[in-house]
């Protein structure tokens, strides 16, 4: 009868079954030769279905011709939606715009709320509605959403699909799975179903109370922008809806029911393609630098094939590096999002997908997890050096000796040889062994000042804009990831290089360079310093006196001082005329063969002495102590007496020579003079015994705060608590090394762990 209310009601009755069509008497069965979009005006059903397998053609067509623009003052900045709205009987309401607020079942403030519809800005509003207060919220309507825009100063409407995610097709829930051709998109819509669940008691009866009321769960209108080529144009909109019912004994309940609102921008990139290739191509190139470095530490080992030491170093290194790798690759891809999305008019990025932030996540936990295993290996490495000091001093005085329960007497017995200068140079080393070229703790407060307290945190709102102070419309949106990262990371770098900038060419050259005192320090106390960090290799730090001699008086000393001022000396360095006190060695097999030869009694005496600690009688531990303690003085005797006779080229069959590094060498940091008889010491920059501390591992140790930093900010979504966890963890670090580095110090270089403070 083409009575059109009368198919608008059916219309409305279809909707409310949620579409389905599988039984019978189902008010859509009228709509089964219908399932498309209407080719005229004519007809009298109502548009309620696209066609089976039509999505994918309807959501990627072209006919909206509207530019849309990101600049707020650009008249299509934001998304114009108007809707016609249906009685539950049928007749037709009217047609009013239906802004950001319209779509929402949550209170708030009506403006922020309609800026939810800000072209470009991922948007989204969470809340719980009491079940009382959601009866009464909005009477029931049925909706038909359009999109408006402007052509040549006309306005069109053009049909926004609807995908109800509780949709069946033939019995199965199509509309859940990801393969668009399966979907069954639809027109109408409700938000509140406040009459599909009233109770038909009798034919004169009728409870207006709802036993079931069905709402709109979840509502999101996802935005597919166009290519490149086609600038700020976008295809067809889609609103997926997904419903939630609230039954009677919940409303009595009161119970609170929640809803979301979102807003979704997607847009075709090469994002994912870029990350996949940088990554595959710079970890091959790290893969290859980790062979080199497992080729150095080969070399300086003296390990002549592969074994599995060799093949767990190669692991080791390839951990950090890859490490490395897949952090910049993240960070340089959030950064570009970032960059270019906050500073466009003209779409051209969007923020990455869910899917596409997942892979920046993967890459920064991997990242994470790698850092973690190449910092253990360098705790394991500098609390495992063998070190020794080299005391130059030599008995030099005959004199008058005061002994106790006598008168001073003439005694022909040479003056001993103070301990002090050793114990003194030993706490001092003990002390930069956790040194770092900047200070963590400053690093993380002024990180966080500019995040929280200037707020360049709430740059990472998911909006076109830059903001230092939440948007009110972006307060319940969560901000982006990519652009959290990206801010995090490029806040906590450019704190760091200035902070480098200043430790390096201001603060430890005008004020305080303890790595380069130290040096000098061995100098004043005349003791010089022999690592060996790896089999045949390790660093010497020459610190004979220019003087001949260091124990004596303070004016003796300020005198030497100023003789060296006055270059009326000779010079410091290990070469005579030079200054050059700081080396790496490559040593002799024989060398290193004497040198594990008198230290082995070390191991049988320290386990002996704990033994002894733990229990036994008396007066046999304190022999036996005594025994080990002369034991220990006889070992650091003669090995200060051997290596004091190396250095001075007083060996016959063990010597060294002296020489600069050849460009490749330095470059790569490898010695390719193969060593037999004789030793090599390469002259270096003044500090590369700092390979042992914490200060020459400053970018391993630089790069794990951030990776932990960034981390920690991923999984808890708060800078603060990401700069606390982290200066946390730096602080067990530096215990860790103090404490591993001060037993192996008092261990190595045979002086009470007492005098060590």
């Amino acid at each position: 009868m083409r009575n059109q209310s009368a198919c608008e009601l059916v219309a409305n009755m279809c909707t409310l079954v949620m579409f389905r069509d599988d039984y019978v008497g189902s008010p859509c069965k009228l709509f089964e030769g219908a399932k498309h979009i209407p080719n005229s005006d004519n007809s009298a059903l109502p548009w309620l279905y696209y066609g089976e397998g039509d999505a994918q053609a309807v959501l990627f067509r072209k006919k909206i011709t509207a530019k849309y623009s990101m600049d707020p003052s650009f008249k299509a900045s934001r998304l114009n939606l108007t809707v016609i709205r249906f009685t539950p009987e049928g007749h037709m309401k009217g047609i009013s715009p239906a802004s950001g607020s319209f779509l929402q079942l949550c209170p708030g403030s009506w403006t922020s709320l309609d800026k939810g519809l800000r072209f470009g800005a991922q948007y989204k509003f969470s809340c719980k509605i009491p079940a009382h207060q959601l009866v009464q919220i909005k009477d029931t309507e049925f909706l038909d959403l359009y999109l408006q825009y402007w052509e040549d100063g006309e306005s069109l409407l053009h049909a926004v699909p609807v995908l109800v995610v509780d949709l069946k097709v033939g019995g199965k829930s199509a509309n859940k799975r990801s393969d668009r051709a399966q979907w069954q998109l639809t027109r109408r819509f409700f938000l509140i179903d406040k009459v599909g669940g009233v109770k038909y008691m009798s034919k004169s009866e009728v409870v207006n109370a709802p036993s079931i009321i069905r709402y709109v769960q979840s509502c999101t209108l996802r935005v597919k922008v166009q290519g490149h080529e086609e600038e700020g144009r976008i295809y067809p909109p889609l609103l997926v809806l997904k419903y939630g019912e609230v039954k009677q004994e919940d409303i009595e309940a009161n119970v609170e029911v929640p809803f979301t609102f979102s807003v979704e921008y997607e847009m075709e990139n090469s994002m994912s393609h870029a990350v996949e290739v940088s990554v595959g191509v710079l970890s091959a190139l790290a893969v290859v630098w980790s062979g080199i470095e497992t080729w150095r530490y080969s070399r300086r080992s003296g390990r002549v094939g592969i074994d599995h030491v060799t093949l767990g170093k190669l692991l080791m290194f390839s951990c950090g590096n890859l490490a490395n790798v897949f952090f910049f690759v993240a960070a340089c891809a959030s950064f570009h999002t970032f960059a270019f999305y906050k500073g466009q008019s003209i779409v051209q990025v969007l923020l990455p997908s869910h899917q596409q932030e997942q892979i920046i996540r993967s890459y920064v936990i991997s990242a994470f997890s790698l850092k973690i295993v190449e910092v253990i290996h360098l705790l394991w490495r500098q609390i495992s050096i063998d070190i020794f000091f080299i005391d130059w001093e030599r008995p030099r005085a005959h004199g008058s000796l005061t002994r106790p329960c006598s008168q001073p007497t003439t005694s022909t017995v040479p003056q001993p040889v103070s301990m002090w200068r050793t114990y003194f140079v030993a706490n001092e080393w003990n002390e930069i062994q956790t040194t770092r070229k900047i200070s963590p703790l400053f690093q993380l407060i002024f990180t966080v000042f500019v995040l929280k307290v200037i707020g360049m945190e709430h740059w990472a709102v998911a909006d076109p804009e830059v903001h230092t102070s939440p948007p009110e419309y972006m307060k319940d949106s969560p901000p982006s990831f990519i652009c959290c990262f990206a801010v995090g990371v490029m806040v906590y770098v450019t704190i760091y290089f200035l902070q480098w900038v200043f430790m390096v060419l201001i603060y430890e050259r005008y004020v305080k360079n303890m790595v380069q005192e130290f040096v000098d320090i061995c100098s004043m106390a005349n003791v010089s310093v022999f690592i060996l960090a790896l089999e045949n290799y390790g660093f010497y730090i020459h610190g004979r006196s220019a003087h001949g001699f260091a124990d004596t008086d303070m004016q003796t000393i300020l005198g030497q001082l100023r003789r060296e001022e006055e270059d009326l000396c000779g010079h410091r360095g290990l070469l005579p005329g030079t200054d050059q006190q700081t080396f790496q060695m490559a040593v002799p097999l024989q060398l290193r063969s004497y040198y594990r030869k008198v230290m082995a009694p070390i191991s049988s005496i320290t386990l002996a002495t704990k033994r002894l600690s733990m229990g036994g009688a008396g007066a046999l531990r304190s022999k036996v102590l005594s025994g080990n303690m002369d034991r220990s003085i006889q070992i650091y005797h003669n090995m200060n007496k051997f290596l004091a006779a190396f250095f001075e080229h007083a060996l016959k069959d063990l010597d060294y020579d002296v020489r600069e590094k050849l460009f490749v060498e330095s470059l790569l940091d490898i010695e390719f003079t193969e060593i037999f008889d004789k030793g090599i010491l390469y002259a270096d920059s003044g500090h590369s015994f700092d390979n042992v501390l914490f200060y020459g591992n400053e970018f391993t140790l630089a790069t794990f705060d951030i990776f932990l930093f960034c981390f920690v900010e991923m999984l808890f979504h708060d800078f603060l608590l990401a700069a606390i966890v982290t200066a946390f963890f730096e602080k067990v670090l530096v215990v860790i090394r103090r404490v591993g580095g001060r037993h192996n110090l008092a261990k190595k270089t045979l002086i009470d762990e007492r005098f060590l403070v």
